[in-house]
């Protein structure tokens, strides 16, 4: 249809104005079809008539114009590329709507009559519901773009977010790695392919979720994967594939597996990417965690919450066997457990046959496999007679060589065949040892291989005939000019290459094997069959097949015995040696020349490319890995115990700065442990094993942190700090609710607890981290035990039940149902047959651990039973109750033994050693009793805590007892003696459970603060400087002269400090309630303290007597913070009354209240000429002049009176710790200053001066010490001007 529009009738309704600017904007609309559809509603609205009876129909019908025109305007604009298909849509649908509100008008315009409609009474009433179906239509159309626009924005930030995720993208099948399996040949393969796609593309519900493609190494399972996952992608439904391979760090790496697929199967699938960038917006942690947590959080819930997808989803395993072999376990039973959860993905999985591989299959219910070598031998001879003839007769054409046709004859091809077996490795292999371009002799080469025999010595094995081509092309590398020179080379090239934890570029693999690249080109020359050879200096050398690692590694296979690679003990040490060698020569303080140490890693400007000019590949990977070659070293070897003691005593900060710069801080930890039980077991000198003990503290203190750069010595600690580390090791936070119960794994590297929140958490025990979160409960859960082979997981709950869970993967396995009141307590047969539950319902339940099945049913007990215990040979039960009792039963028959008695309150928690002979119960009645397990007589009762003792645990090597209490605290006693060794503090709330670790060293502690601390045994004890609170300190401030430090605590009380010895001068008492803030006068010889809460007062005090002068009354809610100005003259309070006072600080009278609007002041502050007073809220800042009678609010900016000088705060206390950063007077950041571990709990900081070379720092922590830093040295500090 033709129209357009036609100016000069004035008695038209909608001027030419308002209609112009959209016709202009119909032929920019990158959307086929919207001119037509629009272009009628304009020519109907161009021809309606402006009368009397419709003006104010027309005026609305022209602001729909208007609005149709801005709608349309930003489209206009737009590429037509960069238009989302349901943008497009959307304008599509409204110009159908469009064209059909108009259709009735257009018809009878076409016959003539729209002046006469128009003009008629009933066609005039028309015209509103024809404006009113415009509106409707423009409305709907414009909610769509809102709508469409959110998620778009919303699908964009979670793109972000996915992208954020650390992934391994040489993984990929189409990632175009060197050493990638190439695809199969077409004719090839064909039952095996058919067989899986089919499996693939079965529309039956009970197809398994999982295929198993089973074979050994070089039979063939990459390629056949390869081309699997090609089909599915060209179909379209290829959600994701890994590629394993040992040879390359992050191909092995099983925390890398599930983020990457997770990557894969967000780009597949726009409501994957919405569900998974969803899932890492909630928890930005979730690809950094272990594989559990992984898998639930971006595998299994975000595609659980799919409605329906309407094609099946393959993801491709291959190599499952060249992760690592605890990982693969894990993500194995992760797959097989719950693939079934995700109807719409199905899982292609190679391996070789490998035990740790094949036990976890052997398992699996619903599973589809394939075992490749069981193929019949001719269908496998077919498929590699069709692959050696036609990579053969390439083979002239790539060398470029002019052969005859006949060069190779059938009999060849058949020999070829022969010698494979079921091994398409050894055809691939001759195939490269046959086109060898620096040989560019085919023919030889072919003979070479099918003239050489197997030796006779021999076994006949899958692999002789692999083994045998692989000696040939050993022999064949050999000079016979100079034997012994060629075999070291071998050794120290290959070796390298095949021993190496991960592939070096070739330059940086050069400098780290010591040889000119000339000559590492010549060792490899006649072995490109078999070692990847790189082309430039940026790739790796490697090797094409771990076959080949397995051969060359193994004597029994490699007939060369001279060319067999020994990794123990001479590769080893070498490479050991050679990354100490590197450290020493290239790390150095600030390696990558920050210079600011006031920037953590994020904050740095080009911070990769720093790293990469300060630290070589070769130096970074003598950081990560100089410990795994270490820990294969033989112990106490001599070299390598000097090397150690050199890295020891020189290196090892900055070796923690160049893995902090490199992204590894976490790989710190494994490390150092490695390091530290060589030196133990090597028996290396005392200062070496404290040092590396001293190193893994302070790592576990920062792994989750950006490490600031401690090139020096830039802030100080003047006093507060512990004479040795802490006790606790780490502070775990996960739970929502008090956790009520902790158990170590028996193997001591995983953590179990139960909470309040309704879940159990499993954590990693050495790094701290979360692994997964279990749910299944419906109450709290208040007690969890490992198997004893930590495979099984039991949890007791007030929902009344029991849950088993798989302790590796966290599945739930069953609930088991029998007691009519909540759990309190369960465990574990040392056998691992049964499990024991306690119950408020005063009965013991035993029940069949492998089938979930009740056995028996235990009554004795009066009252609710709290706690319950085998003893260590499992022929006896122990139960404690809140009868006051102890109860033994004989476990086989149920029998009650004995009724121990001798608490005057509620048993809370019962023990046996390990020896079995004696007995702990702890009690309401704040004590420990000590019993003989034989008798039942009490032994002692051990007294120190100040409230109920709610848990008690035997040390496994039953030295130590621990006991968690009400109080907050755990107590360590001698278990043979009973004496009270020492008591930890750290938990601000109920200790609820503690639990030891297998070998007796850590100690877990579970609290109501919603977190587990993790506490070192064997440390010393010791007393922290300026402790005097017994409570939290909520504020601390210099005297102007920096000698005196005063603190306010939450104990009601102000102490006085002597800031240069630490000693404590006096306690001020005069508060009824928290202290909230203090200041010193400018002189020094006042002091003001704020109180909060109930008492609203200021109090003023002789800070050289200690004497209370007066206390100053006027706020009607809590004062939040003080300060004196400048002059001396004035006090200013701030309240959460919304109002600041002003106070005579001579007189303490009262002088003016300032106030703020609907606003909590947060703080207060002078400037330095005393002129202006300045407060801090929640949502902004406010300013007075007071040189106006009354003050004047200054607004807009910063008041010229105030420069911008630098004042110390620090972070609200967090999960990861505290930070003491730099800000402005505007509370502006400004740097960071220093890092403070978790375990002081900071709750304040306050500056005493910002003299150049004189600032200090006190930070008040919760435990009521108080913390002095100098951070002179500081460039931030350090740089400051002084204000006048």
């Amino acid at each position: 249809m033709k129209w357009s529009l036609k100016p000069g009738n004035t008695a038209k309704g909608v001027s030419l104005a308002i209609l112009q600017p959209l016709y202009h904007l119909l032929d920019a609309i990158p959307v086929p079809g919207v001119k037509a559809g629009i272009g009628i509603l304009l020519n109907v609205v161009d021809g309606i008539d402006k009368t009397s009876r419709n003006s104010s129909t027309l005026l609305e019908l022209e602001n729909h114009i208007r609005f149709l025109t801005d709608l349309l305007e930003p489209l206009a604009k737009t590429a037509r590329n960069n238009l989302s298909s349901g943008f497009k849509e959307d304008v599509r649908r409204l110009s159908k709507d469009l064209q059909s509100i108009s259709s009735n008008v257009k018809t009878t315009s076409s016959a003539g009559v729209v002046r006469r409609f128009l003009e008629r009474k009933k066609d005039e009433d028309n015209l509103p519901t024809f404006a009113q179906n415009l509106k409707a239509a423009l409305d709907r159309f414009h909610l769509s773009q809102t709508l469409r626009q959110e998620q778009e924005s919303h699908l964009r930030e979670r793109s972000a977010a996915v992208l954020s995720l650390p992934r391994a993208d040489s993984a990929a099948y189409d990632s175009g790695r060197e050493d990638g399996p190439s695809s199969c040949l077409e004719g090839t393969r064909v039952s095996v392919l058919t067989e899986i796609m089919s499996w693939f593309e079965s529309p039956e519900s009970g197809t398994p979720p999982v295929y198993w493609l089973s074979g050994l190494a070089g039979i063939g399972k990459s390629t056949i994967a390869q081309t699997v996952a090609e089909r599915a992608d060209e179909n379209n439904t290829l959600g994701g594939s890994f590629f394993f391979s040992w040879s390359d760090a992050p191909l092995r790496n099983p925390n890398l597996v599930f983020p990457t697929l997770a990557f894969q199967l967000a780009q597949s699938d726009n409501e994957f990417k919405n569900n998974i960038g969803h899932a890492i917006q909630q928890d930005a942690t979730l690809g950094h965690k272990k594989p559990l947590a992984q898998f639930e959080g971006l595998i299994l819930k975000p595609l659980g919450e799919v409605d329906s997808h309407q094609r099946t989803i393959l993801s491709v395993l291959d190599a499952l066997d060249e992760c690592e072999e605890q990982g693969a376990a894990t993500i194995l039973q992760l797959l097989l457990s719950h693939a079934s959860r995700l109807p719409f993905l199905r899982i292609l999985i190679t391996s070789r046959p490998e035990p740790h591989i094949s036990s976890v299959f052997s398992e699996a219910r619903n599973l589809a496999k394939r075992i490749l070598h069981d193929i019949e031998a001719s269908v496998i001879e077919e498929d590699l007679r069709l692959y050696i003839w036609s990579e053969l007769r390439r083979i002239p054409k790539k060398l470029e060589l002019s052969m005859a046709a006949d060069w190779m004859v059938e009999g060849d091809i058949n020999r070829l065949v022969e010698k494979s077996g079921k091994l398409f490795i050894y055809a691939a292999t001759s195939i490269r040892f046959i086109g060898d371009a620096r040989v560019r002799k085919p023919r030889a080469q072919l003979h070479l291989i099918l003239d050489t025999e197997a030796s006779n010595e021999l076994e006949a094995t899958p692999y002789s005939q692999l083994d045998n081509l692989y000696v040939g092309i050993l022999r064949n590398s050999l000079s016979d000019s100079n034997r012994t020179m060629v075999v070291k080379r071998f050794q120290t090239v290959v070796g390298s290459i095949v021993l190496l934890r991960q592939p070096l570029p070739l330059g940086s693999f050069a400098q780290f094997v010591q040889y000119e690249l000339d000559d590492v080109d010549t060792a490899l020359r006649h072995l490109r069959s078999v070692i990847i050879h790189p082309s430039t200096l940026d790739e790796a050398p490697h090797i094409y097949h771990p076959s080949f690692r397995d051969f060359i590694t193994n004597p029994s296979r490699c007939s060369i015995l001279e060319f067999v690679i020994v990794a123990v003990p001479n590769q080893e040490l070498r490479h050991a040696l050679r990354c100490f060698e590197l450290m020493g020569t290239f790390l150095k303080q600030d390696v990558a020349e920050i210079l600011d140490v006031s920037l953590l890693n994020s904050e740095v400007e080009g911070l990769e490319e720093k790293v990469r000019d300060g630290l070589s590949a070769e130096v970074q990977y003598a950081c990560r890995y100089w410990a795994s070659h270490l820990s294969h070293v033989e112990l106490g070897e001599k070299q390598m115990v000097e090397a150690l003691e050199r890295f020891s005593m020189r290196l090892v900060l900055m070796w923690l700065e160049a893995m902090s710069l490199i992204g590894s801080l976490s790989g710190a930890v494994n490390a150092i442990e490695e390091a530290h039980r060589w030196a133990m077991n090597s028996k290396c000198k005392a200062t070496v094993i404290t040092i590396l003990a001293d190193a893994r503290r302070f790592v576990l203190a920062h792994t989750v942190q950006d490490l600031l750069k401690d090139v020096k010595s830039c802030v100080r600690v003047l006093r507060g700090l512990e004479a040795q580390w802490p006790q606790t090791l780490s502070t775990l936070i996960g739970h929502s609710g008090t956790v009520y119960s902790v158990a170590f794994s028996p193997d001591g590297l995983r953590l179990a607890s139960g909470s309040d929140d309704h879940t159990i958490c499993l954590w990693d025990a050495m790094l701290g981290v979360q692994i997964a979160t279990l749910q299944g409960h419906s109450g709290q859960v208040s007690s969890v035990a490992f198997s004893p082979n930590g495979l099984l997981l039991v949890s007791g709950s007030n929902d009344c039940t029991l849950c088993l869970w798989d302790a590796v993967s966290g599945v739930h396995i069953a609930t088991l149902q029998g007691h009519a009141h909540q759990v309190s307590s369960v465990a574990f047969s040392p056998n691992g047959l049964w499990v024991m539950s306690g119950s408020w319902d005063k009965t013991i339940c035993l029940w069949d651990a492998m089938s979930g099945s009740h056995i028996a049913t235990l009554r004795g007990h009066l009252n609710y039973v709290s706690s319950v215990a085998f003893s260590p040979d499992g022929l006896q039960l122990l139960s404690g109750s809140d009868d006051c009792t102890l109860q033994l039963w004989d476990t086989m028959s149920g029998i009650h033994i004995a009724t121990i008695q001798g608490h005057s309150l509620s048993v809370t928690s019962v023990a046996f050693s390990p020896d079995g002979l004696w007995l702990a119960s702890g009690s309401h009645d704040d004590t420990i009793c000590l019993w003989d397990a034989m008798s039942g007589m009490r032994i002692a009762t051990l007294q120190h805590h100040t409230n109920s003792v709610a848990s008690v645990a035997f040390s496994p090597n039953g030295l130590w007892l621990a006991s968690g209490s009400d109080d907050r605290t755990l107590c360590l006693w001698d278990a043979v003696s009973g004496i009270h060794i020492t008591t930890l503090h750290g938990h601000p709330h109920l200790v609820s459970s503690v639990a030891f670790s297998p070998d007796s060293l850590q100690l877990a502690s579970g609290s109501w603060d919603r977190t587990i601390h993790l506490w070192d045994v064997m440390s010393g004890m010791h007393t922290p400087a300026l402790q005097g609170h017994s409570r939290r300190v909520s504020s601390v401030t210099f005297s102007p002269d920096g000698l005196q430090l005063a603190s306010g605590s939450w104990d009601n009380t102000l102490c006085l400090w002597d800031a240069i010895s630490g000693a404590h001068i006096a306690t001020l008492q005069g508060h009824s309630n928290l202290v909230t803030s203090v200041a010193f006068s400018p002189d020094g010889l006042q002091l003001s303290a704020a109180s909060g809460s109930d008492d609203n007062t200021l109090c003023l005090w002789d800070a050289v007597a200690g004497t209370h002068i007066a206390t100053l009354q006027g706020h009607s809610d809590s004062v939040s913070s003080v300060a004196f100005s400048p002059n001396g003259l004035w006090l200013a309070s701030g309240s959460h009354d919304h109002t600041i006072c002003l106070w005579d600080a001579m007189l303490g009278i009262h002088i003016a209240t300032l106030e703020v609007d609907s606003t909590e002041i947060q703080a207060v502050a002078f400037s330095f000429d005393s002129h202006t007073i300045v407060s801090q809220t929640l949502a902004e800042n406010f300013a007075w002049d007071l040189r106006s009678q009354p003050p004047q609010l200054v607004s807009g900016s910063h008041p010229e009176a105030i420069p911008p000088t630098v004042g110390l705060s620090s972070l609200l206390w967090s999960r990861v710790g505290s930070w003491i950063q730099a800000l402005d007077s505007w509370g502006n950041f400004v740097a960071h200053i220093c890092y403070i571990p978790p375990h002081y709990a900071l709750s304040t900081t306050a500056q005493a001066s910002i003299l150049p070379h004189q600032s200090r720092v006190a930070v008040g922590c919760r435990d009521g010490h108080v913390i002095i830093v100098d951070p002179q040295h500081h460039p931030v500090i350090h740089n400051m001007v002084t204000p006048p």
